[in-house]
């Protein structure tokens, strides 16, 4: 008899394998439901007030970081979700308006450039090419008082045409064209000084407004992390693969202390309400 296929067979465990824990990451509770004596983001601290836009719970602490100067919610408490919208619709419409500027710079420097290639064709020397370049660039400012200067002279002479009011049309004609001329160079130099000036200022309050909402990111995730570890000291948390390894609040309370982080935070929700009035005000 034939034993052969009752000789056992060995098959080898498989390999263990390894997957390390992912990453802490930090979401600010968004349907949690707290007591209406605790703080939304903070249960371990009493509420004070409740914000005005959506009616959170908030405790001290919440009710003097978030806060805006102007507008709807000028001096109320806000909660850090309603804040951080703010701030979000003020960085959209920053984007929108140097979308805005961008187009307008570029359009008077194409007007530009059509004026100083037809100064060219007609044969105008450098030095006066610089006219219908810069009349180029305010073009339509220029059709439009060139006509309302001359027009005067024009209808004098059509009204009662003689030799006195032809020469007086001629005259008026030159001096409108020159006076056009003047307040088109004018309105060109001042565009391109306004559109440069708002460019760089409208991206440096994207970038500050950007940075304002990382910040008060951080801020949110520091203080919720304290209050979930109370009598952890801060070194601890900020510890390589802790809650707090990369917050750059952290950072700045360990190096400047709590005081002065603080009032770096203010600052940044100070210039926030800046910047909103800033785009409220201006007009391209």
């Amino acid at each position: 008899m034939d034993k052969s296929n009752n000789i056992p067979t060995f098959t080898p465990p498989e390999a263990p394998t390894f997957t390390p824990p992912a990453a802490p990451t930090f979401t600010p509770p968004a349907n949690a439901q707290r007591s209406g004596n605790s703080c939304y983001y903070h249960e371990n601290e009493p509420a004070v007030a409740r914000c005005a836009s959506c009616g959170k719970p908030l405790c001290q602490d919440c009710v003097d970081t978030y806060q805006v100067n102007d507008g709807e919610y000028a001096g109320q408490p806000l909660c850090y979700d309603c804040c951080k919208e703010l701030v979000a619709e003020n960085v959209k419409e920053l984007k929108k308006q140097r979308i805005k500027i961008i187009a307008m710079y570029l359009f008077t420097l194409l007007g530009m450039a059509v004026g100083g290639i037809i100064g060219s064709l007609i044969g105008i020397p450098f030095p006066f090419l610089l006219i219908p370049i810069f009349v180029g660039g305010c073009l339509w400012g220029f059709i439009v008082n060139f006509f309302r200067l001359v027009g005067a002279s024009i209808k004098a002479m059509m009204k009662d045409f003689s030799i006195a009011t032809f020469l007086g049309c001629i005259i008026g004609i030159i001096i409108g064209l020159f006076k056009a001329i003047y307040i088109a160079i004018v309105g060109t130099i001042k565009k391109l000084f306004y559109y440069t000036k708002h460019l760089i200022k409208t991206s440096g309050f994207i970038r500050s407004d950007s940075r304002a909402l990382r910040e008060m990111d951080d801020y949110m995730e520091y203080t919720l992390v304290r209050s979930q570890n109370v009598g952890v000291d801060l070194a601890t948390l900020m510890n390589e693969d802790s809650q707090l390894f990369n917050n750059s609040y952290a950072r700045n309370v360990m190096e400047n202390g709590e005081e002065k982080a603080e009032a770096t935070i203010r600052g940044y929700v100070t210039s926030i309400n800046e910047n909103g009035e800033i785009i409220r005000s201006f007009a391209a």
